[in-house]
């Protein structure tokens, strides 16, 4: 049920805007459901995505534009390797790097714009730095997507029963499960969570 809810949210929201909404909406619903142990995912998962709507959708567009960017740039320097030249190797290399890195630190901008009211500048700052904080994490969230991408490739059927889904459990248990570690920010979650079951 909750990977239609993503589907249809990420088809409504023109991929680009929606995917990160549904996969944000889809972490905090699971995180509700397990943490709570809540029943009635349709309505948890709508409660959840108004309140994402309203609090991440700057956020999502400026991650967005410069992943574009970022994108943009490998692609040109990727097309100036033939012939091989050092300076172009080298600069795809530096953006390939920040753009994975853009990836991870995306998803925890999306955490923190859900949870804090932060200016630009000051979300850059903290979604970087616990990109580096939870750098294994970030790791093994970026083996385990390109595992479920590879899966979802071999067996096109499971994107309709647990594509999306997947992603946000692979969120959940190696992205925001680390934010355990910093009292703070647990337990900011968790003042939202209790906000959103009540």
């Amino acid at each position: 049920m909750l990977n239609i809810l993503m589907i249809i949210t990420s088809i409504l929201g023109l991929i680009i805007i929606g995917l990160p909404i549904s996969i944000l909406t889809g972490v905090l619903t699971l995180r509700m459901i397990y943490k709570k142990g809540a029943s009635g995912v349709f309505k948890i998962y709508f409660k959840t995505l108004k309140y994402v709507l309203k609090r991440s959708i700057r956020t999502i567009i400026v991650f967005v534009i410069l992943l574009a960017i970022l994108a943009f740039n490998i692609t040109f320097f990727y097309t100036g390797l033939e012939p091989f030249n050092w300076y172009y190797f080298f600069s795809f290399m530096v953006m390939l790097l920040m753009f994975i890195i853009t990836i991870v630190s995306f998803i925890h901008g999306l955490m923190l714009s859900s949870i804090y009211d932060l200016s630009l500048k000051s979300l850059f700052k903290h979604s970087y730095l616990l990109s580096l904080g939870l750098s294994v994490r970030g790791l093994i969230f970026l083996l385990g997507s390109l595992f479920i991408v590879y899966t979802l490739m071999l067996i096109p059927i499971l994107i309709i029963f647990v594509g999306l889904s997947s992603f946000s459990l692979l969120i959940y248990t190696t992205l925001t499960l680390g934010y355990s570690k910093i009292d703070s920010l647990e337990s900011s979650l968790i003042e939202i969570i209790e906000k959103l079951y009540d």
